[in-house]
């Protein structure tokens, strides 16, 4: 029966998404569309149709909080509460009010090029936890599953996606700006900014990094050109289903490195054959990487403990600064208690999802008032970027990026959420000081002033 509330979801999803109105083809909701069915309704389907198939003997520690009819609920009304939030009258009418204007073209590049400079600086300082670059992807599925220490210089781990977020920008410079007598510099620096991407992906062992990264490109391409084409997003949708189930593979024969590259091919393919179930490709497997959201709701809903009044906001952003800053250890966030909930230790993090942390926080209310709270700033951000998406050069690889952002935190908690976010975060909010002037349209149509400076 809950399947069925599953599957209705799924498809009122997708309505909602070819009929409603939208300026762009792939907008902000659009993304979150896509996002949530892989988050919630879709895993909660396949559990609740055949959860032993879905979920296998890894998880049989949670099966006992599976098909909850408290958590189809959640994930139902939390949806349409998000929506509410996105079309709110107050986001758009705050979003339109603000208006971006780009400094002069010469500041952005010289603030990409420093962003692109400390991150390639911070894969240089982390890495050499490892011994070098080389070693240190060899061994990066073992540091993100924390396996292995990298002391005091994992501090740098966060400052790696700017690698990512730079080569948007010199994207922006090599299509749109692409002129005068460093035409040549541009493109070399641009395909430098994407290898150094990749590489940091590889450092981090992230899935799930690499495909927001391509999916950004494919996004921006949209907005440029305002149609999908059929046979990308084919092959696209193609690729990221076989990443998302061979990429654990792949990052495991990375190991195989100092050996060769032959090395690591034949250590891929026995990886594969180790894992692999008669079947071949398994669409189950493939959904094994989003199946935590459920499991969280499930357990915030069935575990006993004090609500957390959304502290863990707070938390978040305190676990950011190393606890000999603080001069304590930081406080346990719900990060640990639904890690500790699921599987009863704290060897590797279970994220809690955007539903989850809001039951955490403060039960059914907390529910609402985070996926209304999410929704409203989703709203107000594509209201505020969407209009300069044609006068301001660099803003639609800004808007692809930012639309990242918000879209990543559904299958987060703030914890997680800042320690991966950080230098996105960071380098957008340099990036509008830096890079823009930032104008309020009040309701006279007199600007005022503002600050950018």
């Amino acid at each position: 029966m809950l399947e069925s509330v599953y599957l209705v979801l799924i498809v009122l999803i997708i309505i909602i998404e070819f009929i409603r109105k939208k300026d762009n083809e792939i907008d902000f909701l659009s993304m979150f569309n896509l996002a949530f069915i892989l988050w919630y309704p879709l895993p909660g389907f396949l559990i609740a149709f055949d959860v032993q198939k879905a979920v296998g003997a890894d998880w049989e520690s949670v099966l006992a909080n599976t098909n909850s009819w408290q958590t189809a609920t959640a994930i139902f009304i939390g949806y349409f509460i998000v929506v509410k939030g996105f079309y709110s009258t107050s986001a758009r009418t705050l979003g339109n009010k603000i208006v971006i204007k780009s400094r002069h073209s010469g500041i952005v590049f010289c603030y990409t090029i420093f962003l692109l400079l400390f991150s390639l600086a911070s894969i240089q300082i982390y890495s050499s936890a490892f011994g070098g670059i080389s070693n240190a992807i060899t061994q990066g599925l073992a540091a993100r599953s924390g396996w292995v220490s990298t002391g005091a210089l994992g501090f740098f781990m966060r400052f790696l996606s700017g690698t990512g977020f730079s080569s948007y920008l010199l994207a922006a410079f090599v299509f749109e700006k692409n002129s005068g007598k460093h035409k040549l510099l541009k493109v070399v620096l641009f395909l430098g900014a994407v290898v150094s991407a990749l590489i940091s992906f590889m450092l981090r062992a992230g899935r799930l990094n690499i495909i927001y990264y391509l999916l950004g490109f494919y996004q921006i391409y949209i907005l440029k050109t305002k149609k999908i084409p059929r046979i990308s997003s084919a092959i696209f949708i193609i690729f990221t289903a076989l990443f998302l189930f061979y990429g654990k593979n792949l990052f495991s024969s990375l190991s195989a490195i100092p050996d060769g590259f032959d090395a690591v091919i034949d250590r891929f393919n026995q990886s594969i054959q180790d894992n692999a179930r008669d079947e071949g490709f398994s669409f189950y497997g493939f959904m094994s990487n989003f199946y935590y959201t459920v499991f969280s709701l499930d357990t915030a809903f069935s575990k006993s403990y004090d609500v957390r009044w959304f502290i863990d906001i707070l938390y978040g952003i305190l676990s950011l600064v190393p606890d000999r800053l603080l001069g304590s250890e930081s406080p346990e966030t719900v990060l640990y208690y639904n890690t500790v909930f699921i599987v009863g230790s704290f060897d590797y993090a279970i994220p809690t999802g955007f539903l989850a942390f809001g039951i955490y926080s403060l039960w059914w209310p907390g529910l609402v008032i985070v996926c209304l709270t999410y929704g409203w700033i989703g709203g107000c951000l594509q209201s505020m970027l969407e209009k300069h998406l044609r006068d301001v050069f660099w803003m639609p690889y800004f808007y692809a990026l930012v639309a990242q952002i918000w879209v990543f935190f559904q299958g987060s908690d703030p914890e997680s959420f800042f320690q991966s976010n950080f230098m996105l975060l960071a380098a957008s909010f340099l990036l509008m000081a830096l890079g823009s002037k930032i104008l309020i349209v009040r309701r006279d149509q007199k600007i005022s002033s503002v600050q950018g400076n």
